[in-house]
């Protein structure tokens, strides 16, 4: 079958300016999966140290299989998406009982996590298979290519028009590179695109119609609080339920703050509910910290707390008095906003406000 002259041009580009990058110097099925958990929705340069200490960790899939969570979750803290994290042990769990990584595309997509374009970029790029695989950044190359409103099911269709037997993992990710450092969302270097040639919005200069977006949803605010119990240099941090927002994580204990609660009366709730200690103090407010997340934009405020007794826990599944200068040895996962909170409990020259 002769190839198609979007391949090909496409192939031809591929060849001499294909990044550099691990997985890709180096390729196995556990690689390839490793890094496109972690590149998702997450940019390549914030994977690359991610990706190189899971590999000098966890070399292979049986190491990750036998590993425990917080050593997992501890080396992914940072990165977000947490969920990808607990779905990729359940999976490496899978892999290692199999003896083997599956290398069919309905047997990919049945791991924890794996979605139809993860199936499709393995199985293109580790085991050779003639599938495509539609991300973000190969959905806006392929509608301004073809000038299309993007609606996904034609995407994958045009995608396996152009796609080139036995090459479809290097079309693949050809398409990966285009879209992240040539056809960005925003001013388009279209000049040094390989498939300018055969591009139908640029031949209209209508590259930044397509793909059609729809129109974005407002983001809610939401308030949290949380609580710095202190033991000289020790400080309370729980392990949240392993499902849910920041399942599995590490915090400084607290709760999500019901419309119009103060800070205090909630951290006073949440020691009783989730801590099982009524009789709280607060002492100071050292601040807030602020996060965006996919679904909502929250602000953390950050307390001083006490209280007589020891945690009663009805919400978290581990408690720990840990000292604030080994949190990094400590093997735990911590997520960035939890880090936040934890830089200004530990920050001196943070500004308190005493009740």
């Amino acid at each position: 079958m002769e190839m198609d002259a979007v391949a090909r041009s496409l192939l031809d580009w591929y060849d001499v300016h294909r990044r550099s990058l691990p997985w890709r110097d180096t390729v196995s099925p556990y690689r390839t999966w490793i890094s496109e958990v972690m590149l998702q929705q997450t940019r390549v340069e914030t994977v690359l140290p991610y990706f190189a200490r899971f590999m000098a960790r966890f070399p292979a899939v049986e190491d990750l299989a036998a590993a425990e969570s917080d050593e997992v979750m501890s080396l992914w803290s940072g990165l977000g998406y947490y969920s990808r994290a607990r779905n990729m042990h359940k999976a490496a769990k899978q892999i290692a009982a199999a003896g083997t990584f599956p290398s069919t595309l309905e047997g990919i997509r049945a791991l924890p996590g794996v979605g139809e374009y993860m199936a499709g970029a393995i199985g293109s790029i580790a085991f050779g298979l003639d599938v495509a695989a539609i991300d973000g950044n190969l959905h806006r190359v392929l509608a301004r290519l073809h000038a299309s409103k993007g609606a996904r099911k034609e995407m994958w269709a045009l995608a396996g028009q152009h796609l080139p037997s036995g090459r479809a993992g290097d079309f693949n990710q050809g398409l990966m590179d285009v879209g992240s450092q040539i056809c960005i969302p925003r001013n388009p270097r279209c000049g040094g695109c390989p498939l300018q040639s055969h591009c139908a919005a640029f031949k209209a200069g209508t590259q930044l119609q397509f793909p059609v977006k729809p129109p974005k949803k407002k983001v809610p605010q939401r308030a949290a609080v949380c609580g710095v119990f202190r033991r000289g240099q020790r400080m309370l941090l729980t392990r949240r339920p392993a499902e849910g927002l920041y399942g599995g994580l590490y915090e400084l204990p607290g709760d999500m703050l019901a419309a119009g609660e103060a800070p205090a009366a909630g951290m006073a709730r949440a020691a009783v509910e989730r801590l099982g200690l009524p009789e709280l103090e607060v002492s100071a407010v050292l601040g807030s910290v602020q996060h965006t997340l996919t679904h909502m934009k929250l602000t953390l405020h950050v307390l001083e707390v006490s209280a007589p007794g020891e945690p009663r826990l009805s919400h978290y599944t581990d408690a720990r008095w840990l000292d604030t200068a080994a949190l990094e040895e400590a093997e735990i996962g911590i997520s960035t906003l939890g880090r936040k909170a934890l830089a200004l409990a530990t920050s001196s020259v943070g500004q308190v406000t005493l009740f």
